[in-house]
């Protein structure tokens, strides 16, 4: 009667045992594992545009250039950089000028006087105005 069971139930205890042996040895490898916590989300936020009001523009004393812009935004803003299309393209990063920011409680006033003055001897100029909330412009 052992004779039958012999080599198959033999065979069989060493499969159970070396399979017990490595899920065991598996969970003490699992459980010693430590991961640091992350973060992540997502979400959505409106994103509309500004509306810029009582426009004015300072020129040099013979009129030819435009040295500055001020203007009133309807929203604060930490970043404000503007440009002003004196050829008819439209304009490019380098052509924007820094204006800081407004902020505050209002109104929201932004000064804004030309390290490059604007040649104002062309026809019509674009005043074109970039604003953000948080951070910064960034023109691309």
């Amino acid at each position: 009667m052992f004779k039958f069971f012999g080599k198959r139930n033999t065979a069989a205890i060493a499969a159970l045992v070396v399979a017990a042996v490595a899920g065991v040895g598996a969970y003490a490898f699992t459980a010693s594992n430590s991961v640091p916590p992350e973060h992540a989300g997502a979400g959505t936020a409106t994103v509309s545009g500004y509306t810029a009001s009582n426009i004015s523009y300072t020129f040099s004393p013979d009129t030819t250039k435009i040295d500055g812009v001020s203007f009133d935004l309807d929203n604060p803003a930490n970043d404000v950089k503007v440009a002003i299309d004196t050829d008819g393209a439209t304009p490019v990063a380098a052509d924007y000028q820094d204006c800081n920011g407004a902020t505050g409680t209002g109104p929201y006033v932004v000064t804004c006087t030309f390290g490059t003055p604007y040649d104002n001897t062309q026809g019509t100029q674009d005043l074109y105005i970039d604003a953000v909330t948080s951070g910064s412009v960034t023109v691309g």
